[in-house]
């Protein structure tokens, strides 16, 4: 089971958190840890991407130094999370939920999820939403 088991109570979890999300951040999920992530994603500087719980925008910040903006599509459940990354990048944000992306099928040619799997209240769903939007041979 995940920590927050509902969709509403990690909203309002977020709410707040978001507050100082920035700050607690970095002490959890290095830079180097991000590296990681975008380099496994194998991106290219055409690939359409699709980050899943984007947050504040710490793994956009990386994706970007490889894709192109525009590209970059960032998916979170929470309004206020978005709000504070809109004014770190300039990316597509969607408020939106990691089980049920507001996408069609095979839209993406690598969609990324980093620290926030834990808290989705169905992970299975939320993967096989990423898988759904992405490409055949892309990366999830």
């Amino acid at each position: 089971m995940a920590l927050l088991d509902d969709k509403k109570r990690a909203r309002n979890f977020y709410r707040y958190f978001s507050l100082i999300y920035d700050y607690i951040n970095p002490l959890f999920y290095s830079k180097d840890m991000r590296r990681k992530v975008i380099e496994m994603a194998e991106l290219g500087k055409d690939s359409l991407v699709v980050e899943v719980g984007s947050g504040t925008g710490f793994t956009t910040e990386e994706i970007i130094k490889v894709v192109p903006p525009e590209n970059v599509f960032c998916v979170d459940l929470t309004p206020e999370q978005i709000k504070k990354a809109k004014k770190k990048q300039k990316v597509n944000f969607v408020i939106g939920d990691a089980e049920n992306l507001p996408f069609k099928d095979r839209s993406f040619d690598a969609a990324i999820s980093a620290g926030s799997i834990e808290y989705w209240p169905n992970p299975q769903k939320g993967i096989e939403e990423m898988t759904r939007v992405t490409k055949r041979g892309g990366k999830v």
